[in-house]
């Protein structure tokens, strides 16, 4: 009898996103027999982060049906920050290889299995992410100033800070302690990557544009700067952290 191990998690945070989800564990399913994988070698952990519309009822519901042996959900009662829920997630993977990504269907969870599988190819430490090929100007300069205030505080430069996906060895997570909750957490784990000898890779990945819903923090002039403050705020706090450890 053959036993087929799983060899690859991927984690996804889930704020509001009850319309994407079907489409969202379709495309994965269907993306992981393109290469060779099934139910029992890959998973999505889709992790409901607090969600006030009908994501636990979709989710129950789709639970039940052949898409059901696809994915786990974990089910946070309180929003615990983009970087809180994605970290819930890793918490709970087992896997050899992990990831994570969006809810949203900009990001194509085929990308995530294309960097599971580069990550294979290799040796030793590896994290691979996706490039961003196809943004908007304004979200352009947005990535830009971010990386340049990561690069000031935290002193480590590198670009393109959140294109999704980012998949590597679950050895990392050993090395992630007091991760931020908040959006500084793609910089974080690349952080760590390199402070721990990973391989870093980039793979090219277009943006598809947003089916449902809207961006919970690209919404208006005062939300983006709401929201800047407040990662420049978690940025300082990590380098504090890090400082007295």
């Amino acid at each position: 009898m053959m036993i087929v191990t799983l060899l690859f998690e991927l984690v996804v945070p889930c704020f509001n996103e009850a319309e994407s989800l079907e489409l969202l564990i379709q495309k994965s399913a269907q993306s992981a027999l393109e290469f060779g994988l099934s139910s029992l070698s890959f998973q999505l952990v889709l992790v409901d982060n607090g969600s006030r519309d009908k994501t636990q009822e979709v989710l129950t519901g789709l639970k039940r049906t052949d898409w059901g042996k696809w994915f786990r959900v974990v089910t946070l009662e309180v929003n615990q920050g983009y970087g809180g829920g994605i970290s819930e997630g890793l918490k709970t993977t087992q896997a050899p290889w992990v990831g994570f990504t969006h809810a949203d269907l900009q990001c194509d969870p085929k990308d995530a299995l294309r960097a599971f599988l580069d990550c294979k190819k290799r040796s030793g430490p590896v994290i691979v992410q996706g490039e961003r090929k196809n943004r908007d100007f304004s979200d352009w300069i947005v990535s830009r100033v971010f990386e340049f205030f990561v690069g000031v505080i935290w002193g480590f430069w590198a670009f393109d800070l959140n294109a999704q996906p980012k998949v590597f060895s679950r050895e990392l997570l050993e090395k992630i302690k007091n991760p931020p909750t908040g959006i500084p957490l793609d910089a974080f784990i690349l952080w760590r990557a390199k402070e721990n000898g990973f391989f870093k890779k980039r793979i090219e990945v277009h943006l598809a544009r947003r089916r449902y819903g809207h961006s919970h923090w690209n919404f208006g002039l005062r939300k983006k700067l709401t929201t800047f403050l407040k990662v420049v705020r978690e940025l300082l706090k990590v380098r504090l952290t890090a400082q007295s450890q």
